[in-house]
C-alpha cells in the first residue's frame, strides 16, 4: 500500500462517527451460529452446546474486543433439561459485560416444538424479569411471526432455517437500534418483510439435461445448525 493509500484511508477511518467504528459481535449458542448467517458480523463465538449455566459462555464473552455490540442468543440449552434457575450464572455473565464494556442484546431462546417447549416459554419469562433495569437490551423470540410459521422452522423442531433466523436477527437488530446502541458491519441493514425474504429466493436455473460421465450423491441443502 502506497504512503498516499494508507494516508488516504486513515483520513477517511478518522471522518467517520465513533459509533460507525463499533463492533458488533454474535455470540452464545447453536442458533446464535444460525443468526450469525443473517447478520454477518465482523466477529463471531457462538458455536453449539453453549448454555447459560457452565463457563463456556464467559469464554466467549472475555474474547470479545471491548466496546463491542454483542448479540447473545442463549438459553435454549438450558431450557432442554429444565433448568431455569439462572439467577447465579446470570451474574457471573453481567458481570463478564461490564468488565469487557461490551453492549448486549441478549436474544432469549425461542419456542420449540419440543415436549420441553414449557421450559422455554419458564426461562424467556425469568430472564425478561432478572435482565430488568440492568442495561441489558432482552429481545424475547417467543412472538407470533417465528413461533408461529412453520415454514421457518427445521425438521427437528428446535433450529430454523435462513429466512427464520433472518427473522431473529431483524427483531434483535431492531431493539438494539431503537435502545440507541451501535450496530456496524455487514449485518448492519434493514431488511425487508418477511414476505418479501421470501419472494427474493432465487429459483432454480433450467439447465438442459446432460448424461454425467459419473454417479454423484446429490447435494444436502443447507441445514440449521444442529440440535445443542
Amino acid at each position: 500500500m502506497s504512503l498516499r493509500s494508507f494516508a488516504f484511508g486513515a483520513a477517511f477511518a478518522c471522518a467517520l462517527p465513533a459509533a460507525a467504528l463499533a463492533e458488533t459481535a454474535v455470540i452464545g449458542d447453536s442458533l446464535g451460529v444460525g443468526v450469525s448467517w443473517a447478520a454477518k458480523p465482523p466477529v463471531m463465538f457462538a458455536k453449539n452446546s453453549i448454555a447459560i449455566h457452565g463457563g463456556a459462555i464467559l469464554a466467549q464473552i472475555n474474547s470479545l474486543p471491548r466496546g463491542a455490540t454483542v448479540f447473545m442468543s442463549l438459553g435454549t440449552n438450558d431450557a432442554v433439561g429444565g433448568a431455569v434457575d439462572v439467577a447465579k450464572p446470570v451474574q457471573a455473565i453481567l458481570a463478564a459485560v461490564a468488565a469487557r464494556d461490551v453492549k448486549l442484546v441478549w436474544l432469549g431462546p425461542p419456542c420449540v416444538n419440543k415436549p420441553w417447549n414449557r421450559y422455554s416459554v419458564q426461562l424467556d419469562g425469568i430472564l425478561r424479569e432478572q435482565l430488568k433495569g440492568t442495561g441489558v437490551v432482552y429481545v424475547s423470540m417467543q412472538f407470533p411471526e417465528l413461533c408461529g410459521n412453520p415454514a421457518l422452522r427445521g425438521k427437528e423442531g428446535v433450529h430454523f432455517n435462513m429466512a427464520g433466523y433472518t427473522v431473529m436477527w431483524q427483531k434483535a437488530a431492531e431493539a438494539a437500534e431503537a435502545a440507541g446502541l451501535p450496530v456496524a458491519g455487514a449485518g448492519n441493514q434493514k431488511f425487508a418483510s418477511l414476505k418479501d425474504i421470501q419472494r427474493k429466493r432465487p429459483s432454480p436455473k433450467r439447465h438442459r439435461k446432460r448424461k454425467p460421465s459419473h454417479t454423484a450423491p446429490a447435494p444436502k441443502p443447507e441445514a440449521a445448525p444442529g440440535a445443542k
